[in-house]
């Protein structure tokens, strides 16, 4: 009675489920999982699971190959990409169970799959409601087919630029930059084209290929003029407003360019230092060096010199008093760090509480508004 109940019961779950035979051909595939390929509820679904599903990893990585030859009993949340039946990439972590009788034979397999969030990059890692806001923004931009223009540092709108592409479930390969023209770009299938810079102003004033969505990095004060190719404008937080999120970005961006890879505490923050002194860019110079010295773990020793204080001091001498001017600094560090705890930042500067407020008034230092970070 059981065995004639299961597809009963699959049907009724909220994963989308796939059962495979021992030939890995698709046997059952429930309406949940049917919605994510894109297939209707009439339509027949019996060809080998990787024909219907052209998986990224079916051909060189496939889960169920790597559980019968480790003879383990299920791999939990493999991380792929399968293709809907229209082609659309769908991003997914996967759950495979193999079934063996009871001598240990291949019958077949059980797939539980499951939507996983496209990689939001490292500009978008943080946790901040100003990140969190931002990208809610993104991902309801990405739904549609409008054109973009996000204004900030170079490498935050090229990373976002592709975040944009990934939330909109396309494949990588259509991820493409501005080469000056549309000539060798094919027409089909859409993508993005992304460009940053002076080419931004070109890209603008193209005519893209109908559906390509086209999204322009510009840093500020540089947007382009009006009468371009109409575009929704959005500014990026700058390096200074998303000081909490600092240290995820720069886990992030890490692991981008080399996977796995780890951060020390101390490497941690100096970077976070430099990307407050020198901006994103020199950031970005420092975890390239940083990645290529590291084993696997980026330490104090794999960054350059510390260009966060060499930049603080060219800009503290062009105060009028450079001493002054640095415990201005050093007394606004130590409040947002301790959140504007008054006793908590007396306690780490060493003062009492009452000498903590002569130096704020001195300063001018007056605790910022609620949502000014």
């Amino acid at each position: 009675m059981l065995a004639a109940r299961w597809p009963e019961v699959l049907q009724r779950v909220n994963d989308a489920v796939l059962v495979l035979d021992h030939q890995r051909v698709l046997r059952f595939v429930n309406t949940p999982a049917r919605r994510l390929l894109g297939y209707a509820e009439d339509h027949a679904i019996g060809g080998r699971c990787r024909l219907t599903t052209k998986g990224v990893d079916c051909e060189n990585a496939c889960p169920l190959t790597f559980a019968l030859e480790s003879d383990i009993e299920q791999v939990d949340n493999f991380a792929t990409v399968y293709r809907t039946k229209d082609g659309r990439a769908v991003p997914l972590t996967v759950t495979v169970i193999p079934l063996r009788d009871d001598e240990g034979s291949f019958l077949g397999a059980v797939e539980i799959l499951r939507p996983r969030d496209p990689d939001p990059g490292f500009f978008l890692a943080g946790s901040s409601l100003t990140v969190s806001a931002l990208r809610a923004r993104l991902v309801r931009h990405s739904r549609g087919s409008g054109h973009l223009i996000l204004v900030g540092e170079r490498p935050a709108c090229r990373d976002v630029g592709r975040a944009i592409h990934r939330f909109a479930d396309l494949p990588i390969e259509l991820f493409e930059v501005w080469r000056g023209s549309w000539e060798s770009t094919p027409a089909w299938p859409p993508g993005t084209m992304y460009a940053d810079g002076e080419s931004a102003t070109t890209l603008l004033q193209s005519d893209p290929h109908d559906g390509w969505r086209v999204v322009a990095g510009v840093a500020p004060g540089d947007q382009p003029l009006d009468g371009h190719l109409p575009a929704e404008v959005v500014e990026l937080p700058k390096v200074d407003e998303l000081r909490d999120d600092l240290a995820l970005m720069v886990i992030a961006w890490a692991n981008a360019m080399a996977p796995g890879i780890t951060v020390s505490p101390g490497a941690l923050q100096r970077l976070g230092r430099l990307a407050c002194g020198s901006g994103l860019e020199g950031l970005e110079k420092a975890l390239v060096a940083a990645v290529a010295a590291a084993d696997g773990r980026i330490e104090d020793e794999h960054l350059p010199g510390d260009g966060y204080t060499s930049h603080l001091v060219d800009e503290l001498l062009q105060t009028e008093n450079p001493l002054a001017a640095l415990e201005g600094r050093l007394l606004t560090e130590v409040l947002h760090r301790s959140e504007w705890r008054m006793q908590e930042a007396a306690d780490r500067l060493g003062v009492s509480r009452v000498t903590l407020w002569r130096k704020l008034k001195d300063h001018g230092i007056e605790r910022p508004e609620c949502g000014e970070g």
